[in-house]
């Protein structure tokens, strides 16, 4: 059963790494287009809305890494005193605190559904380009569905560990 599981967690290794390209082509165009922007002020004038994209563009970059992060387990997980309790305690409160942070997720994400719905129906826009704001909270909330399913599959994986030793082997391999 657990090789079931490790199958679709590779699965959604890879759509968490290919939503995370959109991170790394953001992180680029910022860095290009911030150097041009110097170059040009240097030399001309400054590149007009840079400040503008950049924001917009690390609004991107930021979300669109937070799946993939979860799949190679690289955020802050706090098991010191988690630890060291028994395993079915263990995995009972990790699993709570697991789903608590598929709700939070839940939530933003549904928030940013919300708030590209806001800003497609009154039309907002960046203030000096006109650049429309809603594609970047739609790819927000794409990038934070992603973030959330993965969490969902952790805390799936945390529940069946208070059940079973060989998935609590395997989660708390994270842990280290």
């Amino acid at each position: 059963m657990l090789d079931k599981y490790k199958r679709f967690e590779k699965i959604l290794g890879k759509c968490t790494k290919a939503i995370c390209y959109i991170s790394f082509f953001t992180l680029l165009a910022i860095m290009l287009l911030n150097v041009a922007d110097v170059f040009m002020a240097k030399l001309f004038s400054p590149i007009t809305g840079t400040y503008e994209i950049t924001s917009r563009l690390l609004l991107c970059t930021v979300f669109a890494a937070f799946a993939y992060a979860q799949t190679q387990k690289a955020h802050i997980t706090m098991t010191l005193i988690v630890s060291r309790l028994p395993r079915v305690l263990r995995f009972a409160l990790f699993s709570l605190m697991s789903y608590l942070s598929v709700f939070v997720a839940g939530l933003l994400t549904y928030a940013a559904f919300y708030q590209g719905g806001v800003a497609k129906e009154g039309a907002t826009t960046t203030d000096i380009l006109f650049i429309p704001l809603y594609p970047f909270f739609y790819i927000q909330a794409i990038a934070m569905t992603a973030f959330t399913v993965t969490l969902a599959f952790d805390a799936v994986l945390s529940t069946i560990s208070i059940f079973r030793k060989d998935f609590a082997e395997y989660v708390a391999t994270s842990w280290e």
